[in-house]
Order: structure tokens, then sequence, then C-alpha cells
């Protein structure tokens, strides 16, 4: 066991919290707590996202499944304990794997390379160098970058009662992240906008039905390979509960077989019907109830992710 939390020691992240003077010199433990469950939260995202760039799988029910592996296959562990201050090490399991992960063929080298590609692009960089700014843009869509940077500077920079420290391997230098200014916090955790959607002609084939001479043909199948269509809704309604959005919501229309759904990857909302129409009645269904259930749960009992979709839902509905 010793051997084993050597190896993960050498490129752990490492980490000190420090009361500021006028809390007393002692560390919260709801601090330490809330440092753990930031990184944690913010490394989480950030192999998600990592994934989806190599996923093929469709399903749902399938990927929902892979998703949950990929999670414990990458929990950060605390290797490595200080009481001088409150100091922590923390690495996923970069030596072995208890999952099949699809899209991975060597998981132990790819949780390896993730987590050293995040330490350098949140952990080692700074938050206020225009180049690595527009960088950060063009690598990651603005929900992810909320995803990813939001927990590290709302949840350890900004925290008023301790500061923290990181450092890398056992004998790295601790530093303190650097704050960001004003401009620079837009850019890492950006108030959602709206999608913009790009128009394009397309040729197709259709099977269309007509009815008489003089009836106009009624689509039932467009055959086109190029892209899904995305459809985009400012307003959803199911029941007697009407969602007024600050802006437009978009899911991606997927027709597989006999079966249309629809999906918004950013809620994690998918619903499928035997026709669009059913499909859209779903989604509306299961956006209603995404909302009222989320809601009617205190933060406290909520996963990070959950928590997340929770503050975003709550932001789009006026």
């Amino acid at each position: 066991m010793d051997e084993f939390l050597q190896k993960l020691r050498e490129k752990a992240v490492y980490f000190k919290l420090e009361s500021k003077p006028k809390y007393g010199g002692g560390v919260g433990i709801d601090d330490v707590i809330g440092v753990l469950k930031s990184l944690s939260e913010s490394y989480q995202s950030f192999v998600d996202i990592e994934y989806n760039k190599i996923n093929t799988q469709q399903d749902r029910k399938k990927l929902t499944q892979i998703k949950k592996g990929l999670v414990e296959e990458n929990n950060l562990i605390i290797v490595d304990l200080s009481f001088s201050s409150f100091g922590s090490a923390v690495s996923p399991n970069v030596i072995t794997n208890t999952h099949t992960i699809p899209s991975i063929k060597n998981q132990p080298k790819w949780k390896k390379e993730t987590f050293e590609k995040y330490k350098s692009i949140v952990l080692k960089s700074d938050f206020n160098d225009q180049n690595y700014l527009k960088d950060i843009s063009k690598q990651f869509t603005p929900v992810d970058r909320q995803r990813i940077f939001g927990p590290i500077i709302d949840g350890i920079i900004n925290n008023q009662k301790a500061n923290t420290s990181f450092s890398f391997g056992e004998k790295g230098k601790l530093k303190q992240l650097p704050k960001p200014k004003k401009e620079s916090y837009s850019i890492l955790v950006p108030t959602p906008q709206p999608v913009q959607i790009d128009q394009e002609i397309r040729t197709s084939l259709a099977m269309v039905e007509i009815k008489g001479k003089t009836a106009k043909p009624k689509v039932l199948e467009l055959f086109d390979e190029v892209k899904n269509p995305i459809y985009s809704f400012n307003l959803i309604s199911f029941g007697n509960n009407n969602y007024t959005l600050r802006f437009p919501i978009y899911c991606e229309l997927i027709h597989e077989d006999k079966t249309y759904s629809m999906e918004n990857k950013e809620f994690g909302i998918y619903a499928s019907g035997k026709n669009i129409e059913e499909a859209q009645k779903n989604f509306f269904e299961e956006f209603d109830y995404v909302f009222t259930r989320y809601n009617s749960l205190p933060d406290d009992q909520l996963t990070d992710d959950v928590l997340a979709i929770k503050k975003l839902l709550n932001f789009v509905v006026k």
C-alpha cells in the first residue's frame, strides 16, 4: 500500500490551507471540505469534457453507465496528509483500473495524461494572461469553462476565510493561484449565452405522402446524413407550468430506426417518441420534471453535477 501511494504522490496535487489573520489562525473544517469538493468538481468536469471528445456511444442508458464508471475511475483520492496547517495531496488512481471504458484503450495512461493536462491548464496557469485566455476560449465552450473554472475560482480563490496554496509533487514549491481580474473572470466563468446556430442550405432526399391531386406533400421521412437538426425553444409548457426562458435552449433531434429523440446535453435532458411531436412533448415533460425536482431539494442533498444544472436552470428560467 505504501509503495502504491508513493507512486501517486510523485505526481499528486499538493495544497495547503492557511487561515486569514482575522479568523484566528485556525482552518475551518468547512473550508477544507470546500477546497476538496471544489477541486473534485472541477476535475470531474474536465474528465467528462475530455471523454466527450472521443466518446462514440449514442445510447443514453449505456452512456449513463459508462459515465458512472468514468467518475469512479477518476475520483481524486487523498494520498498524503499534513496537520501543520492543513495540507493534503490528491491524485486519481493512474496505476490501475476496475472499469472498462469504451474508446479508451489504455486507461491508466489516459487518466495520467488527463490529470497532467488538467494541472497544466487549470492549476499551473496565469488566469490573467491574454494569450492563455484566448487559447482557453478556443478550447472550451462557455458552459465547459463554467464547469471547470467556476469551482476553482468561486470555491477556492475567492474563499474569504482561508488562503490555499498549490504545489505539484512532494518537493514542489507552494504557490497561490492568481486571482482573475473582472474581465478575466468573465471569460473563465462566463454568463451563459444563447448558442448561435449556423444556417446552411442542404440538399436532401425525402419520403412524402400526397393525398389528393391538390394536397400539399407531407414529409414522412427526411434522409440526410450531414448532421442532426437542432431545435430551439424560448418557451416550454407542460401541464399548468409555463417556463419563459431568458434565451433559447437548444436540443439535437436524433432519428434512429422508428424512434425520434431530443437531447440537451447541458441540462442532461433526454426524451424520445414515435414522432417529432411526441418527442418534443416528452422533452417538455422531462424539463418540467427536472426543474421541479431539483428545486424541491436543498443544495446539500444534490451531487455537484446536479447542483450545477440546478443553478443553470434557475438562471435560464425567468
